[in-house]
């Protein structure tokens, strides 16, 4: 009897323990290194107090010098720690890499047997000796593959023991202060000050934070968080891990300072809420809404005290380092830090869009995605710390700037920076397809950076009030042809406002919005279908449902705009419709709804009396009529006389009064 000697099924490696998780432990060792790091600075900078004197103040001097030394030796310690801990936990993402090939060789082994056994079970014994061939063939490649595995297992067994043997190095103080002397230690003053330099040039800021050391780098992210989490051209997992570091900073020590019985200022208490509403962006992209995304989230901006308390926030889904598709969502006025959590769930909603999107195609596309909530710049809003009495100017100022592109304008450039970052971080040195949406005043802002030059593939503005000054064509915007879309719904009031002829015509209001109406035919934008909304009427409903719903409801699931938004985003634009654009100009929407206000509010009731005049007089000539006709004609004749002279009366004077209000109402706006 002849034998084929076929290998074993070989069985799953079981999974690494250490998880992309696993990384909350790098950002609480940093964020208590950054900790300790400000009071060793502190320490440093101050001796005794400046009303101490004689042997006083030299035993306050050299006891804060003491404990100043002592903090930089934690400090120091902590820096270790942490570069030991960054170094295996990219050493693991590594590894999971390695598994993951393994894995799925392991699977193309395993079926290459099942194979080889069904030939064998159904072989003739002429066809033995080719078999016994194959079968040493994948003996082969079974031996490379148990190699090759141990092989993985030794690589993750040494960096395991690697950064146990770094952390057990400096868990001493006099360790701690060895490691603060060290003449090798990274001077991260220096490393500071040469960033600051670089400043906007974001590839040469790549370039450099790419040429440091790990230990350079680490340093620095742990010296000056604020510096490194907040300057485009770092990579974005960089920048996550020093702002998610100086937000568990931020919310340890006021949290603390609460728990103590202090009472947390306004300023400080909105300093809170930034920090918060971040924690609470890259927890939702857990949340059950977006079951089955499997998204990591980056915090890329975190400034708790810009623009007077406002401050800058953004949080990116899907690594755009890495993806094939970005998009930039700049939201519009009343937007601030303390709302980045529902922006965050805006964009999230876009990034859900654009991936089942692409699987619906026929056949599914491939590519990866990102989608960036971005609140870069200062958003006309009511200013936190300037909410007493004697500020209020200040705070109605900031508000004010809702009329003027002032913000707009500072904006664009900031934004335009940003875009700028994501370019230069892109994996392979490739610029992914990137894609801007501006939402209102955002749109704004939007439009003022593409007018400028920001370096994007396509530019969506949604709800525009005005695509800013000197904006006439969608050509002034400086993008690849047919890559300017447009989407604006008929009963959103904000929508009423652009335009280049105001109420009097070449005057001081040459537009009540900010600029040109984008969602025009003749500016030459790609109009997209949206949900209109609904028709609303009074104050109540402008704000309610004009402001409130239809202005908002962009990126609401069942919304055509999200849709579209989302085939512009995956580079599928040609399948966005084009409606042709607005043959309307923008502020006739706007006279149309006065118009129609009047006639609901005026002229209706004026009409309704008129008719309840009417039925009254007619109920009454019916009565006296059906009562007194058969005997005295005479006094029916006079009712029925009265009742037609109330009548004409009552009609003469609602048909003045609508032919007054059609003369003083023309058809379209002056």
């Amino acid at each position: 009897m002849t034998t084929i000697a076929v290998p074993a099924w070989l069985p799953r490696e079981p999974e690494l323990e250490v998880q992309e998780s696993s990384s909350a432990v790098l950002t609480d060792v940093r964020a208590a290194a950054t900790g300790v790091s400000d009071v060793a600075d502190w320490a440093r900078a101050n001796g005794a107090p400046a009303d101490f004197s004689g042997d006083a103040a030299e035993a306050a001097s050299h006891a804060v010098t003491r404990f100043g030394t002592d903090t930089d030796a934690v400090s120091a310690a902590l820096e270790r720690g942490a570069l030991a801990i960054d170094t295996f936990l990219s050493a693991m993402r590594q590894r999971r890499t390695e598994h993951a090939e393994l894995m799925d060789r392991r699977q193309r082994l395993n079926d290459d047997r099942e194979a080889l056994l069904a030939r064998i079970e159904n072989a003739t014994e002429d066809q033995v000796e080719a078999l016994q061939a194959d079968a040493a063939e994948v003996r082969q490649r079974f031996e490379r593959y148990h190699q090759d595995l141990q092989a993985w297992r030794d690589r993750v067994d040494s960096d395991e023991q690697a950064c146990v043997r770094a952390l057990a190095a400096v868990d001493q103080l006099a360790e701690g202060v060895a490691a603060a002397a060290d003449p090798s230690r990274a001077d991260t003053a220096a490393l500071a000050a040469e960033l600051r330099r670089l400043g906007t040039d974001t590839d040469a800021v790549h370039s450099w934070w790419t040429g440091l050391s790990e230990a350079e780098r680490n340093a620095l992210l742990i010296s000056d968080p604020d510096l490194v989490g907040n300057t485009n051209g770092i990579p974005t997992r960089d920048r996550h891990e020093a702002n998610t570091s100086a937000v568990q900073r931020d919310i340890e020590y006021l949290l603390a300072r609460q728990a103590a019985g202090d009472d947390l200022s306004a300023s400080e208490q909105r300093w809170l809420e930034n920090a918060q509403s971040i924690e609470k962006a890259l927890q939702q992209a857990d949340d059950p809404k977006w079951a089955g995304l499997d998204v990591d989230a980056f915090v890329m901006a975190y400034q708790p005290h810009a623009f007077g308390g406002d401050g800058i926030a953004a949080v990116a889904y899907g690594d755009p380092d890495t993806a094939d598709h970005t998009a930039v969502y700049v939201p519009g006025i009343m937007q601030d830090g303390t709302y980045i959590d529902e922006n965050g769930s805006q964009a999230l909603n876009l990034y859900e869009e654009t991936v089942n999107s692409m699987l619906s195609e026929d056949p599914p596309r491939a590519g990866s995605v990102s989608t960036i909530a971005w609140i870069g710049y200062d958003s006309p809003n009511f200013n936190p710390e300037s909410m007493w009495p004697w500020d209020l100017g200040d705070s109605a100022g900031d508000v004010g700037h809702t009329v003027t592109e002032a913000n707009a304008q500072a904006g664009g450039l900031a934004l335009s920076q940003f875009v700028d970052g994501l370019n230069s971080t892109h994996a392979g040195g490739d610029q992914p397809h990137l894609t801007v949406i501006g939402h209102s005043y955002g749109s704004t802002t939007s439009a003022s950076a593409a007018a400028h030059g920001m370096d994007a593939d396509s530019l969506v503005l949604i709800g525009s009030p005005g695509a800013s000054e000197g904006v006439h064509h969608a050509s002034d915007l400086n993008m690849p042809a047919g890559q300017v879309f447009v989407g604006a719904a008929d009963n959103d009031p904000v929508t009423w406002l652009g335009g280049e002829d105001g109420l009097f015509g070449g005057s001081w209001d040459d537009s009540l919005g900010l600029g040109q109406d984008p969602a025009q035919s003749d500016f030459g934008a790609h109009v997209f279908g949206v949900d209109n909304g609904q028709e609303f009427h009074g104050p109540g409903g402008l704000v309610d449902t004009g402001f409130m719903q239809n202005h908002v409801n962009y990126f609401d699931d069942g919304n055509p705009a999200l849709a579209n938004m989302a085939d512009v985003v995956s580079g599928n634009s040609d399948d966005v419709a084009d409606t042709g654009g607005r043959t309307q100009e923008a502020h006739d929407y706007l006279y149309d709804w006065a118009g129609e206000e009047v006639q609901h509010h005026v002229v209706e009731p004026i009409v309704e009396t008129y008719e309840g005049v009417r039925d009254g007089v007619v109920d009454t000539y019916e009565g006296v009529r059906d009562g007194v006709v058969d005997t005295y004609e005479g006094v029916r004749d006079g009712v029925v006389d009265t009742y037609e002279g109330v009548r004409d009366g009552v009609g003469d004077a609602v048909d003045g009064a609508q032919e007054a209000w059609d003369d003083l109402w023309p058809d379209r706006w002056p």
